[in-house]
């Protein structure tokens, strides 16, 4: 090791002039990074290596200099340009002026396994590090040490491969002083995209808009002279920012708060910080107070007076496109609620780190036929400010939607300048849209266009209709054999894509043996491959409405991995041996092989559990096969499940809807809800059993790096909404635990059974409630807050979906490492990485914004769909037989029925379960006019025009944002004085059923939005309730009513109800504890005849007694349709409730 000074005079803002003497170990034995090492071995083993290596199919490799990675780092970016070296010299350079953006992206790139780029310590090696000459410029310097460096690469790799430097200063004629430039070329970009790239057109349109912007950003850094002491010009109001020093003081002595600005998307003008937690939320009103800080970036606040401290707006915007986001800004804001409470305000006085990013916009119309190259546009997403951008033909941008990138944001300008990056096609397209989704949440181009790359594809096993992959005979005795067993799998209709599969069956001495068998993709991929590398990068399947994009080959995700029925699959297997109570007396896990007997649906094996002999779509001799298997399956899985829910589970509900699609001509036919089936709930449980043995079993073998999925507790304000709108209704909830709260929700429930909206309603607020679950790795944290918050269990992680999710595959190899004692047989140092904790962080980290992304996404998907559903329901014939642009064809009424979701100041959210729709309801107008539809005063039925007669000049208030209230003037209403039932006063309140016809507000720069224009209230859609009552003991109790086919079960069946079931009730539901077993078969019995004597009396005559007979437990379980089932009925706190009361309950 040599070591040596390097020298460097600066001069001071005092005028003085500072010598500085940096030390310099020089070292021989820095890699190439490359896979053409030709040492044995290879240099790069001789050290750790922390990226992927160059690779030795490459021809040549690129070494950008510091005009194009100052300037051209977006270039950098794009995914085709691979095998790209980046020196030292230059991220030093970088890191020196302060572009930390530039570096970080730049290392970004570096980091990313499939772009096979790489950092190249050329400052310390011996053989590259060059000094600077006296009077040298530094540009020169730093230039001399790259030709230095392409001419190592090119001795070291023995001429293997040639090196191209890009630059946009330097050429040919500038490394003549090397001895040999054999195999160094200096090109310009534009001339390396002409001769490697020809016909990639997103590349040279990328080059010439960047060039356009650098040119503009030359332009105005030569005008700007004199004004750039100024602090704003033009009127923007926007400050300079403070020194860095300055900003990092005052974050350590808590007079500045650092934090992500995030913008409130109902709200543009409003955006916040999280302070610390003295200050909470810290409110930022206004551009002039966000001083060019753009949502996404971290920024340095300082608090204001406390006389500007505000409270968040509780209205609606009137603007729709921030309507539409107003579900996301529930999810940013910290308090989960709106609230009149005063918070404190401050302003951007500095900015750490910039969050710019790809932004799917739109130009400003008019703006084509304006003249001039510079042009304002509009990002899809609203708050997002307008960008200035320059391009010399604005007419080929109209009316399409192209993608941009911020460049800057000068003090003086009131819009950030950025610059046209591509056009991605005409708005309101639907793959224009879809593409627009996938850009603005991160998906990125190989996987939504471009595929998989050539060299991940030849890694893929061969499996065409001339050579069909077989079994290799020697893994399969290395696997243990299940092909004998009765494996069958439950998915989705046309599941191509399929992970799992269940094997169950009785073994004698009342012991089951039950399986869970998932698809071995580790077996296919080989770790740090690149099928590995890009199935990383991915990190999961994106499912859309109407598409999806694999996170793995074709090949793999619905062929050779997918477990098709009929065929020899490889899997990794949980196999339990389990007593008659479902629990687990021993556990195996392992490879093994086997061949599924059925691909079921989820409603064909509800059909099996119902008690059908046959279902469509599979024949009789299978369903006979299977028909005990998925009864047997049911049964064990309620009581695992029953176990779980008593430790606190949580059963929450989500508004998930699927789209029927015509088969002819497009467009949507339908939106169906998703409708619950018990199966689901089944299949659930078996896979979060075998999810949670895993993780105990790999947290065993790697204690600081196993992948493990964490859900922590919701924060405490988050519930707000919960517990007002339950107070609303008159219930309590407590949220001082999981297990409190599953039984607060469920009390509930079993109170409003009669209501189911209600009960969903109330589930879907507290999932909203939820903190987000992540992956973690084990050593990121301590063991006691591992659990799952929602699941009630202490170890969980994903093992059951390794074809559409990468954590699912790090789980299998680090299962497989602790079954085999070491590491599973791998490439490229791949045991240091399963066990090293920083990287499974690393890999976590990405792993969540990839799943979070893909979830928008499919949110955002979900959105468009149902918008064009609207569309087409509203569409007047007319219009279309016009070609659209008769004025006279006004959109046609699309009424339906909804639930009143949440009170605001000026109206009201509305939901529509049918359709999953939530759409904001005004009762004032921007203007302050307070108005409301004929209709909505109507107690009967209200005429088919009424809803379009508006009464003026109303009166309004809420109640504690429960309720909201509109009174007429009598004035008002004289001119209805015929029309019969006209109220004065109208009520709305949360989880009223209100009729509300749904339009489309449409937009060019933005996605169309639904909103809704009120009909009036939904007096047909409260039903009266009903209840029986019996007393047990000393207690009086309510029974809530039955379904009239579950009568008989009821009958003579106290003797049959074994002990273990009232135990397992018990279990379940602890307030059913003290009731005697006695007592509580009593209670059913007289609950059930005072309902028939009721039913009867009802009926006017006496119905004839059914002949009673005993009730087999068994039977129940084999042959009742699910909700027939006693057990299921006693469990199911949605059916059946026995609710304990000091007073004997009103007949």
């Amino acid at each position: 090791m040599l070591r040596k000074e390097n020298v460097h005079f600066r001069k001071t803002n005092k005028n003085t002039v500072v010598k500085r003497v940096r030390e310099v170990y020089l070292r021989n034995d820095i890699p190439c990074l490359s896979t053409q090492c030709p040492k044995e071995p290879p240099c790069h083993e001789a050290v750790k290596v922390e990226s992927s290596l160059l690779s030795a199919e490459q021809d040549y490799y690129l070494i950008p200099d510091y005009s194009v990675a100052l300037r051209y780092v977006e270039l950098l970016e794009q995914e085709e340009l691979t095998h790209i070296i980046f020196t030292e010299t230059i991220l030093q350079r970088l890191q020196s002026e302060d572009k930390s953006r530039t570096y970080k992206s730049l290392r970004q790139v570096a980091k990313d396994p499939r772009r096979r780029s790489v950092v190249f310590s050329n400052e310390h090696c011996k053989e590259t590090n060059v000094l600077r000459e006296p009077e040298e410029s530094i540009e020169h310097r730093d230039w001399r040490a790259l030709v230095q460096t392409a001419a190592w690469y090119r001795r070291h790799l023995h001429g293997c491969a040639n090196i191209i430097l890009l630059s946009e200063e330097f050429n040919q004629e500038d490394v003549l002083r090397i001895d040999d430039t054999t195999g160094i070329k200096v090109m310009s970009l534009k001339e390396y995209l002409t001769q490697f790239w020809p016909r990639t057109a997103v590349l040279h349109e990328l080059l010439t808009s960047l060039k356009e912007a650098i040119l503009e950003e030359d332009l105005e850094n030569k005008t700007q002279g004199s004004t750039t002491s100024k602090k704003a010009s033009g009127g923007t109001g926007y400050q300079e920012y403070k020194p860095l020093s300055e900003l990092e003081a005052g974050v350590k002595s808590e007079r500045f708060f650092q934090g992500v600005m995030r913008v409130r998307a109902n709200h543009r003008d409003q955006a916040f910080i999280r302070g610390d937690a003295n200050i909470g939320e810290i409110v930022i009103v206004g551009s002039e107070h966000r001083n060019r800080a753009v949502h996404g970036d971290v920024v340095v606040v300082e608090l204001l007076n406390k006389s500007s401290w505000v409270a968040p707006s509780t209205h609606i915007s009137y603007n729709p496109e921030e309507v539409h986001a107003a579900a996301e800004d529930e999810e940013e804001s910290s308090s989960g609620v709106r609230t009149r409470e005063v918070k404190p305000t401050g302003r951007v006085v500095g900015i750490m780190s910039r969050n710019w990013q790809p932004y799917v916009a739109t130009l400003q119309e008019g703006s084509e036929k304006e003249a001039g190259s510079f042009h304002l546009v509009l990002p899809l997403n609203p708050i997002i400010p307008k960008i200035r951008i320059r391009h010399h033909d604005a007419k080929v941008l109209a009316n399409q939607r192209i993608v941009v990138r911020i460049d800057s944001w000068p003090v003086n300008s009131q819009y950030p300048n950025g610059h046209y990056v591509r056009s991605i096609g005409p708005a309101h397209d639907l793959d224009t849209e879809i593409s627009a989704i996938l850009i603005e949440h991160g998906i990125s181009v190989s996987q939504t266009t471009q595929g998989f790359s050539e060299g991940s594809l030849k890694e893929m096993p061969i499996n065409t209709p001339e050579r069909p992959w077989v079994a290799d005979p020697a893994e399969l005795s290395r696997r243990r054999d299940l092909r004998n067993h009765i494996v069958f799998s439950i998915d989705p209709p046309n599941c191509q894509d399929i992970d799992d599969a269940i094997s169950i069956k009785e073994i004698g001495n009342g012991q089951i043996e039950f399986g869970v068998h998932i698809a071995d993709v580790s077996y296919f991929v080989k770790e740090n491959s690149l099928t590995d590398l890009e199935a990383r990068a991915r990190g999961t399947t994106v499912y859309l409405s109407d598409r999806r994009f694999d996170m793995l080959p074709k090949v793999l995700s619905e062929q050779l991995c997918s477990l098709r029925h009929h065929v020899d699959r490889y899997a990794m297997s949980v196999m339990w041996t389990l007593d008659s109570e479902a629990n687990v007396l021993t556990t195996w896990y392992g490879r093994s092989v086997i061949r599924s007997a059925c691909e079921m649906e989820y409603e064909q094996a509800q059909g099996l559990l119902n008690g059908k002999d046959v279902v469509p779509g599979l024949d009789a001799k299978i369903c006979k096969q299977l028909k005990p298997s998925v009864v047997l399956l049911a049964k064990t899985m309620r009581k695992v499940r029953a176990r779980r829910m008593a430790k606190g589970g949580l059963e929450l509900e989500s508004s998930e809807v699927k789209f029927k699609f015509k088969e002819e001509g497009g467009g949507i036919s339908d939106i169906l809800p998703k409708q619950p089936l018990e199966v689901h709930q089944i299949i659930e449980e078996a896979m979060v059993m075998a999810n949670g043995y895993v993780a105990q079993r790999i947290y065993q073998g790697f204690r600081e790096s196993a992948m493990l999925r964490h859900h922590p507790p919701p924060i405490e304000s988050h519930f707000k909404m919960l517990l007002r709108a339950a107070e609303s209704r008159g219930f309590s909830i407590d949220t001082t635990s999981n297990l409190a709260l599953a039984n607060s929700l469920r009390e509930c429930a079993a109170k409003s059974e009669n209501d189911i909206e209600f009960v969903k309603l109330l589930k879907t607020m507290a999932t909203m409630a939820m903190s987000e679950a992540s992956y973690i790795s084990s050593g990121s944290m301590e063991v006691s807050k591992y659990a799952h918050y929602g699941l009630a269990l202490d170890f969980y992680t994903h093992f059951t979906s390794p074809i559409r999710r990468y954590a699912d595959l790090v789980v299998h190899r680090q299962l497989m490492s602790c079954l085999l004692g070491s590491t599973p047989q791998t490439t490229d140092n791949s045991s240091d990485f399963l066990r090293n904790g920083l990287k499974m962080e690393q890999v976590a980290g990405h792993l969540n914004y990839k799943n979070r992304e893909s979830k928008l996404a499919q949110k955002d998907s979900t959105e468009l769909f149902q918008t064009l559903y609207v569309l087409q329901k509203t569409r007047n014939p007319a219009a279309v037989e016009n070609g659209g642009n008769d004025p006279e064809a006004e959109d046609l009424p699309f009424i339906e029925t909804g639930i009143v979701s949440e009170i605001r100041e000026n109206g009201f959210f509305v939901f529509v379960p049918r359709f999953g729709i939530r759409g904001p309801v005004y009762l004032k107008e921007k203007s302050g006019e307070i108005s409301i539809p004929l209709s909505a005063l109507k107690q009967s039925s209200a005429g088919e025009s009424d809803h379009l007669v508006t009464i003026s000049g109303c009166e309004m208030d809420t109640d504690s944002m429960t309720q909201i209230s509109v009174k007429v003037p009598p004035q008002a209403l004289r001119a209805h004085a015929s029309s019969p039932n006209v109220l004065s006063l109208v009520q709305f309140r949360l989880f009223d059923k209100v009729k509300v016809a749904l339009r489309l507000k449409k937009s060019l720069a933005h996605r169309h939005t639904i909103y809704m224009t009120l009909i009036g209230l939904d007096h047909q859609a409260t039903p009266a309730a009903v209840s029986g009552t019996g007393k047990i003991g000393s207690r009086t109790t309510t029974v809530a009513p039955m379904k009239s086919h579950s009568g008989r079960l009821f009958k003579k069946a106290g003797e049959q109800l074994q002990q273990d079931e009232v135990k397992r009730i018990a279990q379940q539901d602890p307030s059913l504890a003290p009731l005697l077993q006695r007592d509580l078969i009593q209670g059913i019995q007289e609950g059930q005849q005072q309902q028939q004597q009721q039913q009867q009396k009802k009926g006017g005559k006496n119905s004839r007694k059914q002949q009673q007979r005993v009730v087999d437990l068994e039977e129940v379980y084999y042959q009742s349709r699910p909700e027939s089932s006693l057990y299921n009925l006693i469990e199911s706190f949605d059916r059946f409730r026995i609710v304990e009361s000091n007073e004997s309950p009103s007949s």
